[in-house]
């Protein structure tokens, strides 16, 4: 059993997360409402932003005075509502949710479809790498869900700690492949292969 290099599965990871932006970016076009892509250019614009719950009343208030101000001295006749400033930030916040659940269900229909019926991501596949039970023989179904819900439930990590820690995507993404493959420098398996006992290999 060869296993795969720490070269090989970085760059089947990169494989595999450009295939799976293009198909957020196809299933996010299905999904979005109004103007195509103008609800995804909102979501990507707020990745760098801190995760918040959405502001009060208060908060919009006080903001919309500065801003009626603003408006009043340079001769503008129309006023900001707070009603509309509010729903408008509820909006985009649901977007913005909306579209990061869209994302993991992306993941992990992608995996989940690629391990049942090449064994494989495209990724892998594509280096010629396959992925097979510690003990050497094919994985099955059961091994194939195992490891989808271990991904599942790292992904869910993942937006939990950005929720509860107020931190953007950027850096969500970057805690969760931190989580998810510590191990592959160690022990060249990443958690997913850790805990549903399987291993990425080179297919001679």
């Amino acid at each position: 059993m060869k296993i795969v290099s720490l070269g090989q599965q970085l760059i089947s990871t990169i494989i595999d997360k450009i295939l799976i932006t293009i198909l957020f970016v196809i299933i996010a076009f299905l999904f979005c409402a109004g103007v195509p892509g103008a609800e995804l250019g909102h979501f990507v614009s707020q990745l760098g932003i801190e995760y918040k719950e959405i502001e009060s009343e208060k908060t919009i208030h006080e903001r919309n005075a500065e801003v009626n101000e603003w408006l009043k001295e340079n001769g503008y006749s129309q006023m900001m509502s707070d009603d509309q400033e509010y729903e408008h930030y509820k909006t985009m916040k649901d977007v913005y949710d909306k579209y990061v659940w869209i994302l993991v269900v992306v993941n992990l229909i992608y995996y989940l479809l690629c391990e049942l019926f090449f064994k494989a991501s495209m990724g892998k596949r594509i280096l010629k790498c396959k992925v097979r039970k510690t003990d050497g023989n094919e994985i099955d179904k059961k091994d194939v869900f195992t490891r989808t819900g271990i991904l599942g439930a790292l992904l869910l990590l993942a937006v939990a700690l950005q929720m509860t820690m107020n931190i953007n995507g950027y850096i969500t993404t970057i805690i969760f492949f931190a989580i998810l493959d510590f191990t592959v420098f160690t022990k060249q398996c990443s958690l997913v292969d850790k805990y549903s006992d399987t291993i990425v290999e080179k297919v001679s």
